[in-house]
């Protein structure tokens, strides 16, 4: 039985379908979007935020794991993004984020250089001395001492240390290798 113009009409209007085509079209990789915060759930060992579209009626719903350094940094991030400290994550809710299609999910903007395989280089690379220096941190006080010496370099510092560190390695796998 064909179908009429009313009916054809209708079933092209219904919400659902048109939210799910806006949506398809959306979630092509690299699609950034604004999105709010509506919810922020702080529990003993994870933290849970809820981001919802103007454009779509299920919210996008992040974990973090509060016993993880990764985890942290990211919501750290976050929060440094809408002007909060780490403490005042429940806060966050009303705020506006950029989240960022991945190909596979929604992912907030801040927190891409912590994410596996998202991010460029440079803020990978950052978030990863980030993170080694927060371990080394909780290390014993020599190691501690050690940290805070070396942020008290000036960067010509910083640059001429690495040189020799490196220069010193070269030196001492030649030598392994030709003693």
């Amino acid at each position: 039985m064909p179908e009429t113009e009313s009916q054809v009409t209708a079933s092209m209007e219904s919400p659902t379908e048109y939210e799910h085509l806006q949506k398809k079209r959306k979630e092509t990789a690299g699609t950034v979007e604004l999105a709010e915060i509506v919810d922020v759930w702080v529990g003993e060992s994870e933290l849970v935020c809820r981001f919802q579209f103007d454009w779509a009626t299920d919210p996008i719903q992040r974990r973090y794991d509060l016993n993880s350094d990764r985890d942290i940094a990211k919501v750290e991030r976050l929060c440094e993004a809408n002007g909060l400290q780490f403490e005042q994550a429940s806060y966050l809710e009303g705020s506006l984020v950029e989240l960022e299609y991945t190909g596979s999910q929604w992912l907030p903007r801040p927190e891409a250089a912590y994410t596996d395989g998202e991010g460029s280089a440079v803020e990978t690379f950052r978030a990863e001395v980030r993170l080694l220096v927060r371990e080394l941190a909780q290390s014993p006080a020599f190691l501690r001492r050690g940290i805070e010496r070396v942020r008290a370099l000036s960067t010509t510092q910083l640059i001429i240390g690495v040189i020799l560190v490196k220069k010193v390695a070269i030196i001492a796998l030649l030598a392994h290798l030709l003693l």
